[in-house]
């Protein structure tokens, strides 16, 4: 019962600490299936149609939830990294897909 608490409290009094890893985490987790898109056209590699299928949809949610978040700069930011990552990754895939 007393862990319990005590780690109650640690969350409550870290909740931005632990927002920004999660943060941290959700950029790191973008740029490497950038980078994975990069890999693929370095090495000449045709994508499976699911991952383009996923770049494609996720884009598409965070264009369509943009409006929503646009209020919050951070939110800005986060969006704007998701589209551009999101975006060229989609871009990559696409050529890759049409050209290999």
């Amino acid at each position: 019962m007393r862990l319990q608490v005590f780690i109650g409290d640690q969350l409550r009094k870290r909740k931005e600490l632990l927002y920004n890893l999660g943060a941290l985490s959700s950029y790191a987790s973008m740029l490497t299936f950038f980078w994975h898109g990069v890999v693929m056209l370095m090495s000449k590699e045709k994508p499976k149609h699911t991952l383009v299928v996923y770049a494609g949809l996720t884009l598409f949610s965070i264009l369509v939830m943009a409006p929503y978040k646009w209020d919050k700069k951070w939110m800005r930011v986060k969006t704007s990294v998701g589209m551009t990552v999101f975006g060229l990754s989609l871009i990559i895939y696409l050529f890759c897909m049409l050209v290999y």
